[in-house]
């Protein structure tokens, strides 16, 4: 018996399985977008990987600069692309553009913004879900905000559920990915059997 749940329909809090991880619902918002977030660590690395040192010297970005970042890279390319090889029930088309805030942990500029699929949580985000206990990880991981006034450090959660800054070149965290999606999700009792209908093709109908 297979049960089918739209994603809306899901309170936030809520883990299932979304194909190549299991992810957990932050948020549903007024557009039609969910907030999910990765349940569980899917990797111990680091914020900023030193690009090689190779003439004619270019200047290199900042180390806690997201944009710039090898795993800003790798989430948007070789993870994005999992959803569609584990053929589960949210596909990489199905995961949402948005604009992520690259701010300071001050709440200056930082590095403005940027457009991606997948990031980490801001500062903002993660206190948000935290006072709503809905953020669960007995580990330490990064967070996409920058150390106001440094450009070698980023905020991380440390294991306690406190704030650290850190220096990203030198320190491995893990890593939660985080992303907004739009698209009806089944949850499985069971294996669905090869070959079953996805979904609805009537996208008015599924969200």
């Amino acid at each position: 018996m297979t049960v089918r749940a739209k994603l809306k329909d899901l309170a936030p809090g809520t883990v299932f399985n979304a194909g190549p991880i299991d992810v957990r619902v932050l948020e549903h918002f007024t557009d039609g977008r969910t907030l999910l977030i990765a349940d569980t660590c899917i990797a111990d690395r680091h914020f900023a990987d030193q690009p090689f040192k190779t003439r004619p010297e270019k200047p290199a970005a900042n180390p806690n600069d997201w944009r710039f970042s090898n795993l800003n890279r790798e989430l948007n390319t070789e993870f994005l692309a999992a959803f569609d090889q584990a053929e589960g029930p949210i596909r990489s088309k199905d995961i949402l553009t948005a604009d992520w805030s690259l701010a300071d942990h001050e709440g200056g500029e930082g590095y403005g913004t940027i457009q991606a699929k997948i990031a980490l949580l801001t500062q903002t985000m993660y206190e948000k879900y935290a006072d709503q206990d809905l953020l669960e990880l007995d580990d330490w991981w990064w967070l996409i905000t920058p150390l106001a006034s440094s450009a070698d450090h980023a905020r991380y959660v440390y294991t306690d559920g406190s704030l650290e800054p850190d220096q990203v070149e030198l320190s491995t965290s893990a890593l939660l990915a985080e992303f907004t999606s739009k698209q009806l999700v089944e949850e499985v009792l069971r294996r669905i059997a090869e070959g079953q209908e996805d979904g609805d093709d009537n996208e008015e109908d599924d969200f």
